[in-house]
């Protein structure tokens, strides 16, 4: 989580290009940048689970990460995805990436402003975003073959959810989805795609960056 910290400030200052990400992380709980959010979350069943709680740089609801969970995120500078100045509008451009790839699984989604994309009434993907004067950052997460189990445990879900794997009646790995996807967000915001590794520099500021996101449990 602390990269996500660590790609909007390099974006931010020229040190790193507009970047695609997919990842997957350790069972966590990631709230809001202010927190606000933490009020969404079970934070004794968080202690007695030893699932930490994090904080990520944009706004938006409480959400459960594992490895069963594929993240996705683009960050950009406002010049390489203009016209795009605001949340609903990043919203929209993700949402088609995320609905191409579904359809490609043959599954059918909907997105719901504001709440996520769901496949026959169960989420299964939301998103959260972050707009400043020179960077616009969108992450989110597609639940693939979490444990829903956990999630319902750390989270006071507002919807039901759903792994695509149970949607579709088989196992699927989250990185096998990886690639398509990062295909498919780049084109939704006309950029061109390079495989690349994070560069020392970014690295770097993440660890530097690790207690700014770790304050939601005041470490």
């Amino acid at each position: 989580m602390a990269f996500e910290w660590a790609l909007l400030e390099a974006v931010r200052s020229g040190k790193a290009p507009t970047t695609v990400r997919l990842w997957v992380n350790a069972p966590c709980v990631v709230v809001d940048r202010s927190g606000r959010s933490s009020a969404e979350v079970r934070l004794e069943a968080c202690r007695e689970l030893g699932i930490p709680v994090l904080r990520r740089p944009t706004a938006g609801g409480a959400v459960y990460h594992d490895k069963g969970n594929l993240n996705w995120t683009l960050v950009a500078r406002r010049e390489d995805v203009w016209p795009v100045r605001w949340p609903s509008e990043l919203e929209l451009l993700a949402s088609r990436a995320l609905l191409d790839l579904l359809a490609s699984l043959g599954l059918e989604g909907q997105l719901k402003p504001q709440k996520g994309i769901f496949v026959r009434g169960l989420k299964v993907s939301g998103m959260a975003f972050y707009v400043g004067r020179e960077i616009l950052m969108v992450h989110g997460t597609l639940l693939v073959c979490s444990d829903l189990r956990a999630l319902r445990s750390v989270l006071k879900c507002k919807f039901e959810v759903a792994n695509l794997s149970d949607l579709l009646g088989r196992e699927i790995d989250p990185w096998s989805l990886a690639s398509d996807l990062a295909i498919r967000l780049a084109r939704a915001f006309g950029a061109g795609l390079v495989e690349g590794n994070p560069s020392d520099h970014e690295l770097d500021l993440a660890e530097a960056l690790r207690p700014k996101m770790r304050q939601a449990e005041g470490k």
